[in-house]
Parts: C-alpha cells; structure tokens; sequence
C-alpha cells in the first residue's frame, strides 16, 4: 500500500501538464513509483553505453601536526581520512586512473577534429587539462560552444583559441547558470550522440572533488537525446535564455517537435521551466513518500520542503536516513566547541541537519567528508538513492543541482530522476565505499570514507 504520509505535500503542488510529444500527463506521472522494474515497462532509455564514475580521488596520506582528539575523546587522530581530504598536488595521480572522469572525458575529445562540435555549459571552468584539449580543438576548426556563468582565465584563453563562451543566468529573474553537461556532436547524424552531466563542474570537479559523472552513448533519436539539444538551443540562444518565460517557450516549442515517446527509466527536468520545477519536486517528495529508507548526498542543504518530508517521515517511523556532507557543513554545528563558518554553507543548514537528527533519532544518521577547506576542495554530490522495504533502490535522484531552493526552482539546472538498473547498482556501490569502506573489488584503492559525528575532530585546524 502506497504510503500517505505526505499526500498533502504532492496534493500542493500544482497539477503539471508537460509540454513535448513524450512528456507525461500529471495524471499518469507518477515515475517515482517503485512498482515494477524499468526495463519491463514503458519506454526504456535506449543507449549503447551508460558509465557512472564517482571521482574517488587517489590522494598521499596528510598528517597533524599535532595529533587531535576525536570530538568525543575516544580516540588521538595524527592523520586525515585517506583519500577524503586531497591536494592539488594530488591531481596528477587522480587523473591518470582510467576510472577518473577526466580521463574519460579526454577520451572521448581525444579523437575530435575539424568536422566535429563540443557543447558545454557549466557555473564554471578552470580545469586546465581540459581547457588544453578544447583549445587544441578550437583552433583546429572544431566548434566549441561554452556556455557559463562567468568567466574565467580558462574561458577567456578558450576564446582566444576560437571557441564561443556565452555567459548565461543572471536575467529576467533567473539565478546561477549553474547547468553542468556537455554534447558531443549534438546534430550529428550518427545513430548515437555521446554526452555527460554531472554533479561537478569544469573544475577540479573532474578529478578531486568528490562527485558523480554519468557518461552516455545515447540514442540520438530518444527523448532524452533530443531533449539535451533543446536545452542546448534554449542556453545558447540569448533571447531563449533572458527570462524564465522566453526559456519556457523555447523548451516547449522544440520538446513538441520531438518524434518519441519519454523514456519510464530516466526524466530530465531543465529549471526555471515552470513545468519541470513542478515535475522535479513532485519527483523528489514522491520518492520521499514511497522510500523505507534513503542514502542522501548533499553539499547545500536547504531545500525546506524535502527537509519538511524527511522530517514528517522520520518522526513517524517510516524512514531510515543516511546522509553524507561536506565537513563545512559539520562545523556549522560542531560535538564541541563553537560553531565556525569555514565554507559556503551556512547556519540554516546545520539548522536543517538538527531538525531531522532530532525527528528520527536513531532512524537517522549523519556522516562528513573531512576535506581540505584551504584549497576549497570539497564533497560535491547532491543525490537522494531511494530504497524500498527490502534495501533494493528504486530510484535516483541526481544533477547539476544542490538541494536547496534556488537549485530546483530559480536556476539554470538539469536535474534527473533514474531508474536505470546499473546506475542505481553503481550507486549502491559507492554508497557502501563511503558509508562501510566497502571495496567494489579486491584490487580497488582504498575508498573515501565519511566520518561520524562523535569522531570527528575536536577542533577546527585551518590549513590542515
């Protein structure tokens, strides 16, 4: 039996009529549902490859200089968490493993030439090997379209090899450009078109960061193929992107265009597009509703409204949380001492974080990423893994976007719900690698594990 804790919460929502042949009704948009497996229903998302590559940088051991206690006094830590807290120095190492998504990008630009066309749009760019091989390409004839929130040394020497930089967001009451994907060959008439997104952007996301990057040889014909090129010609074109109407209205002509149906095992929302902000929070709070448990990643943390579901869900029982954040976020709130602002993230979140410790008790767990706050490296995943009764993910939720407000309603963002089987699976695995220190393989490097609350440090060391 669907549970009803939160029917008032979707009840609120307004209805949604989707523009685009494939997009679904409101009354047979219920997606999130775990009823049934996605690849036996409905339209299934037709690719040729779909890899999933979470960073999980390879970084040297750093130690104290003077060893500290554990915020509960348990334990004397004399070193960070390995493979959690990084360098730059450590960039090299990182990206040279095939399982890095730098090195899978520069991969797939390795073979590009003159006859070929790159998209991109992300917040932003300072990833040199990257820019290295776009300029390479730019000044080869390649089309290179960068879209970005502002620019940057990186954007502005890609320029000067030749590429378009379109900076974005900021107009008609739109926020960040904070979409993070890229296209390659987008109106090519090869049978399949090869893009990424990402929870990270064109920055040290690609390497030691901690993020999740989706890699697809995707159907050129699907919806979810040519709903990309949509957004594509939405974010390039500067009337298309001055407002949230004219952004609608782009969205809505193109995506009606489209000859296929949308897939049952992946939806893409593009924010500020009235209607997929509607579809993207029904889907967030409705796999809230149908979840027994949930593994959540987050690096902002508040949107009110997923915060009031988890709440509502813990304080009656029904809900097992598990959240990992960024240690910015931990002190905020520390076991001990005063709370200091050492990142991004603020007071309200940690306030958020209170709430749900407080309604779920035992129901609920938060864990952190000890990084290196120096160099502004950071756990950068935002996602919700649904679970049912069983343990068995049913859904994801994942994206450009943070878990706040302004991320699912005011922003450029692309935010997907999945239930493609081998992406929950990698999910799932990652999710035991930093949770348990779980080893996908025997030979893997050790994993990046988050610490509980009681045994973090007992003090703040800047630089350290």
């Amino acid at each position: 039996m669907r549970s009803l804790v939160l029917s008032s919460l979707l009840l609120a929502l307004p209805l949604v009529a989707c523009a685009g042949s494939g997009d679904a009704t409101d009354e047979g948009d219920e997606g999130w549902l775990p009823d049934g497996k996605a690849d036996e229903t409905g339209t299934p998302l037709k690719y040729k490859t779909y890899d999933v590559l979470f960073t999980n940088p390879l970084c040297r051991e750093y130690t104290y200089a003077t060893p500290v206690k554990t915020a509960d006094g348990s334990a004397t830590l004399t070193k960070k968490p390995k493979n959690v807290y990084c360098s730059r120095t450590d960039v090299p190492a990182s990206a040279s493993r095939p399982s890095s998504p730098q090195y899978k990008l520069l991969q797939w630009l390795a073979p590009l030439d003159a006859d070929d066309e790159v998209f991109l749009a992300y917040l932003s760019f300072s990833n040199v090997a990257v820019s290295d091989r776009l300029c390479e390409l730019a000044t080869a004839g390649t089309k290179i379209t960068f879209v970005l929130d502002a620019a940057s040394t990186q954007s502005e020497r890609l320029k000067q090899c030749g590429a378009e930089i379109l900076l974005r967001g900021h107009a008609g009451s739109i926020g960040y450009a904070h979409n993070k994907v890229i296209l390659i060959n987008p109106k090519g008439d090869s049978t399949y078109m090869k893009m990424t997104f990402s929870s990270g952007n064109m920055s040290s996301g690609v390497v030691t960061h901690h993020e999740n990057w989706h890699f697809i040889d995707v159907k050129r014909s699907s919806y979810f193929g040519q709903s990309h090129v949509c957004l594509m010609d939405a974010q390039v074109s500067e009337t298309a992107s001055a407002g949230r109407a004219q952004f609608k209205t782009s969205l809505d002509n193109c995506r009606n265009e489209i000859d296929a149906e949308e897939e049952s095992d992946i939806k893409a929302f593009f924010i500020p597009h009235s209607n997929d902000r509607k579809r993207a929070q029904k889907y967030l709070l409705g796999g809230v509703t149908e979840a027994a448990s949930i593994d959540l990643g987050a690096h902002r943390f508040g949107h009110s409204g997923l915060v009031t579901a988890l709440k509502t869900k813990l304080e009656a029982g029904d809900l097992t949380l598990r959240m990992v954040a960024d240690d910015d976020l931990y002190w905020l709130d520390p076991v001990v001492g005063a709370p200091q602002e050492v990142g991004s993230n603020l007071g309200f979140e940690a306030d958020n974080v209170a709430t749900l410790e407080e309604a779920g008790g035992d129901n609920f767990e938060i864990r952190f990423f000890e990084t290196n706050n120096s160099e502004h490296l950071l756990h950068h995943n935002k996602y919700l893994l649904y679970r049912d009764g069983d343990g068995d993910a049913f859904g994801l939720i994942a994206g450009a976007a943070n878990l706040t407000g302004a991320g699912f309603n005011d922003n450029f963002e692309n935010i997907y719900f999945i239930k493609v089987p081998k992406v929950l699976t990698a999910f799932e695995t990652q999710f035991a690698r930093v949770w348990e220190g779980k080893k996908a393989t025997s030979t893997e490097q050790d994993p990046p594990v988050a610490t509980p609350r009681h045994l973090m440090p007992e003090s703040f060391v800047p630089g350290q």
